[in-house]
């Protein structure tokens, strides 16, 4: 990976230079040349939205582009945006996948499904695939209620 990597140019240098990080930013770089960066559907939420919940400020949004989902994915330690099928059905509607950042740090992974007209929670994924418990379920489902109901006051504005 990284002589496909330095066969493009010069590394940026990292905050800092642990094996881990430069592991997982060689291979974040890696991907990005291998793979082309191709946008995704915004069907859900186009802009981030905001809202506040319990002193805590959370924000939704949907990947702009399978870069941004990889990143996303680094970030979180997890595979969503190294796994090509999440972004190809995402492309083809299949499900949505909607980042979460709570008070500006990237929190959750959602994987949302619509289904006869229902929209269900797939799967969720805390940092490195941890699942949630149960105070933040409870705390998540509030705030992407008040996310979902936002952006239906956009819409009919």
């Amino acid at each position: 990976m990284l002589t496909q990597v330095l066969s493009q140019g010069e590394l940026e240098p990292p905050k800092r230079w642990r094996i881990a990080e430069f592991h997982d930013y060689v291979q974040g770089e890696a991907w990005k040349i291998k793979d082309p960066n191709e946008g995704l559907p915004q069907d859900l939420f186009p802009q981030p939205v905001k809202v506040e919940l319990d002193g805590e400020a959370w924000a939704f949004f949907q990947p702009y582009d399978t870069h941004q989902l990889s990143s996303w994915g680094r970030a979180v330690r997890n595979f969503v945006g190294s796994a090509t099928h999440y972004a190809e059905d995402c492309k083809k509607k299949k499900h949505f996948i909607v980042l979460c950042m709570l008070n500006g740090k990237p929190q959750f992974t959602i994987q949302l499904t619509v289904d006869m007209g229902m929209m269900s929670v797939k799967q969720i994924a805390g940092i490195a695939n941890q699942s949630l418990t149960q105070e933040q379920k409870d705390q998540y489902t509030k705030a992407f209620g008040l996310a979902l109901q936002s952006r239906n006051n956009q819409l009919n504005s």
